[in-house]
């Protein structure tokens, strides 16, 4: 049982690994990037990013840092454009997993039906602190997990 959302900031604080810094370079990048040097993993995010866009965006560089570095499409030949497309996809999901877990929007879905509410990426987003398309990823998930009717 979850009891909370994965907290990024924490999950960075406890890294000896892992160097965050903010500089306005991070916006060429979507608003953040990420660079390994050896055995060090850096984070660059934008500093203008606020709130929910700014922990979105430290999941997504995080998980690459898990992943052992990520892909950039800056430069790739042709032929690896779809396996960089892919790996942000895949990154992508998993930001929306972490942030937005399935047995706590499970609760929240069962919940606002009680309630006689609908719930939708907005709602989510809300309930969350997560930008709408992390939201919108995570409702997605969830309703492709449900079993037909």
């Amino acid at each position: 049982m979850i009891d909370e959302p994965f907290d990024p900031w924490r999950a960075v604080a406890e890294r000896d690994d892992l160097v965050l810094s903010f500089h306005p370079i991070a916006r060429l990048m979507g608003g953040g990037f990420y660079a390994r040097a050896g055995e060090l993993g850096v984070i660059v995010i934008d500093p203008e990013l606020q709130g929910e866009d700014r922990r979105a965006v430290l999941t997504h560089e995080l998980i690459h840092h898990e992943r052992g570095g990520g892909v950039t499409s800056i430069g790739v030949f042709r032929g690896l454009a779809s396996f960089v497309d892919g790996d942000e996809r895949s990154v992508d999901r998993e930001v929306a997993n972490r942030l937005v877990p399935t047995e706590l929007l499970e609760q929240f879905v069962r919940a606002s039906a009680r309630a006689g509410t609908s719930v939708g990426p907005a709602e989510v987003a809300d309930q969350f602190e997560v930008p709408v398309s992390v939201a919108a990823r995570a409702l997605d998930a969830f309703l492709d997990s449900l079993p037909p009717e």
